[in-house]
């Protein structure tokens, strides 16, 4: 598993929060549900990062009983 987000350095407010982290070594870290990443590179990442994290959500949803698929 990796190493826990405190051991990073970054702490939130309060609550749940997205966290994209640029640099383990220096604790670089961007909240994402506040604030983009500025740099191209960093937002492709996130963003690649975001839709594998979706899928892997909608892959574990449970069937729809409703007729509506989801």
């Amino acid at each position: 598993m990796p190493e826990q987000i405190a051991d990073v350095c970054v702490a939130a407010d309060a609550g749940p929060t997205l966290l994209y982290v640029h640099d383990r070594e220096f604790g670089s870290a961007t909240f994402v549900d506040q604030q983009a990443p500025t740099d191209p590179r960093e937002r492709a990442l996130c963003r690649a990062l975001l839709l594998h994290a979706l899928a892997l959500l909608d892959a574990t949803e449970p069937a729809s009983t409703n007729g509506t698929g989801r």
